[in-house]
């Protein structure tokens, strides 16, 4: 078989496995965290099996992403599991315009109260010089 062949069986078969993701986390009667442990397991195993020589180091970046892709598969199949699979990956695949829009909500938000400080701060400092100059008039 040549490179495309095999190309085009694995995506097809990407496709099979990641359309039935949905329908067997509904069908499973397992717990969210027992269906997201044995996905991530057996993800796991078959990356380890493909790469061979995979070296792990425990750097700062690393174990960030891992924390952040087990968090992402523990909400995925728990989301699937309390509600439709449709709306599960919706919200999954919808997620970087709720960051995009949050972070730029954030963003200008923390502007506004560092803004909002700042000029509390001047007028503070300006009452108070008024103040100082109100007294020493009298």
């Amino acid at each position: 078989m040549s490179h495309k062949g095999k190309a085009i069986w694995c995506l097809v078969l990407t496709a099979i496995l990641w359309s039935l993701g949905g329908v067997l986390i509904k069908e499973v009667a397992w717990s969210p965290l027992a269906i997201a442990g044995a996905r991530s397991f057996i993800a796991a195993s078959f990356l380890l099996i493909y790469t061979r020589n995979f070296h792990f180091r425990f750097s700062f970046d690393e174990i960030a992403g891992a924390l952040a892709y087990t968090c992402t598969v523990i909400l995925f199949v728990s989301a699937t599991k309390l509600t439709t699979a449709a709306n599960a990956i919706l919200l999954q695949y919808t997620a970087p315009i709720y960051v995009a829009l949050f972070g730029a909500w954030s963003m200008l938000g923390g502007l506004i109260v560092l803004g909002a400080v700042m000029l509390r701060g001047i007028v503070s400092v300006r009452c108070r010089h008024q103040k100082r100059k109100l007294i020493f008039k009298y």
